[in-house]
């Protein structure tokens, strides 16, 4: 997933197969960084940091699946802890954790969800360099999502749906609070499903979003916003060869205070694997999204995000894979209060990497990538490679 892939390295969750499973695995990741902190090295210098460091990730994963009847029981989590060398002030627990049920009753299915994810936040963001002492280094910032939905239908054909979501997002730096938000969204549609033609579902969306620690400070006049959407997704498997889907949306963003701009346009995400063989695949996405920010003192970010990526059986045992990723933020009604202003941003990436299967029970991936950020003013600037070795072992 892209968010994955524009994360510090460290442990994932793995992809759950189908039908009945269970799995457990222990990880490691060790790696090597030219630039471990992701600013400008004035911004790492002002924060008590150096660049080059190495950090080893230690953690567990668990995978479940469970078929019981009609109904089904997904788990996928991981719990680890990141442990820098010389950046000990960084040393943070790393855990995400996803559970999914849905339940069947007659032509009827209810589907809930929840996702928590928590882990060191980037420091690519706020840049507090006068506060040495409350600066915004050490904050754990965590993700949670629970989302409900209920759908009626058989397997084709078509089938109306309603569902609600809730997020949140919340810094433990009393500093970084400023950005914690809450989220609730509701939709309905319909959905269509043919063997031949492939998936479709439209629906209406309506979001309202707070940021609840913005009362009576700089930013009150940005506290929060809500939006209305038409969204259309569509996906069809062609063959073996291609697998495409794409998600197409008109927003309407409106702002809880007049000040702050609105938004009025289309949002997309289009993405494709293709499999030219038995070996290679290849797969590729667009998308411009609208996104709060745990960082940034803004309303909202309108992000554009393009990535490809490509990987090469070379044996049965060993692999190959690469790609690259750009990605471009604006941040909306931006203010610099605790810090420089950033406004705006571009994020380059390009990695590789090397898989070898040396038994059924582990793998050992060496990898190497660089990144790149240009952003408003020097200090949040910055550019530094990574190389590294990963490991999981199947108990």
């Amino acid at each position: 997933m892209a968010i994955c892939l524009l994360s510090p390295a460290g442990l994932r969750a793995q992809e759950t197969p189908k039908g009945n499973f269970e799995e457990v695995g222990l990880n490691f990741d060790l790696r090597h960084f030219g630039n471990s902190v992701r600013s400008s090295e004035a911004s790492a210098a002002a924060r008590g940091l150096v660049l080059a460091d190495q950090r080893l990730t230690v953690g567990v994963d668990i995978a479940v699946n469970r078929d019981i009847g009609r109904n089904t029981l997904r788990l996928v989590a991981n719990v680890g802890y990141d442990f820098y060398r010389r950046n000990t002030r960084l040393n943070r627990e790393r855990i995400g954790i996803g559970a999914e049920t849905g339940i069947n009753v007659g032509p009827c299915l209810a589907e809930v969800a929840a996702r928590v994810d928590r882990r060191q936040s980037d420091l690519d963001s706020i840049a507090l360099v006068n506060l040495p002492d409350e600066d915004s280094v050490s904050n754990t910032e965590t993700v949670q999502t629970y989302r409900v939905e209920g759908r009626c239908g058989y397997v084709y054909g078509l089938r109306p749906s309603l569902g609600y979501v809730h997020a949140r997002g919340d810094n433990s730096n009393a500093l970084r609070d400023i950005s914690d938000y809450t989220s609730n969204r509701v939709f309905g549609g319909i959905a269509y499903d043919h063997p031949v033609i492939g998936k479709a579902k439209l629906t209406y969306e309506h979001e309202k979003l707070k940021f609840g620690n913005r009362v009576a400070t700089p930013l009150a006049a940005y506290s929060g916003y809500q939006t209305d959407e038409v969204r259309l997704q569509l996906s069809r498997d062609i063959g073996t060869l291609l697998t495409a889907d794409a998600m197409l949306a008109y927003t309407w963003l409106k702002p809880d205070n007049a000040a702050a701009q609105d938004f009025k346009g289309t949002t997309w995400r289009v993405g494709g694997t293709i499999k030219p063989g038995t070996r290679l695949q290849i797969r590729a996405f667009t998308e411009r999204s609208i996104q709060p920010s745990l960082g940034a003192e803004a309303l909202y970010s309108k992000q554009l995000m393009n990535e490809v990526r490509a990987s090469y059986a070379l044996s049965e045992r060993l692999s190959a894979s690469g790609g690259f990723s750009l990605r471009k933020r604006d941040y909306e009604g931006a203010q610099a209060n605790f810090g420089p202003l950033l406004d705006e941003d571009k994020f380059r990436r390009i990695f590789a990497a090397m898989t070898l299967r040396t038994s059924r029970r582990l793998d050992l991936t060496l990898e190497g990538g660089h990144e790149r950020r240009n952003a408003t003013g020097t200090i949040f600037d910055y550019s530094g490679g990574y190389v590294g070795l990963r490991g999981r072992l199947k108990l």
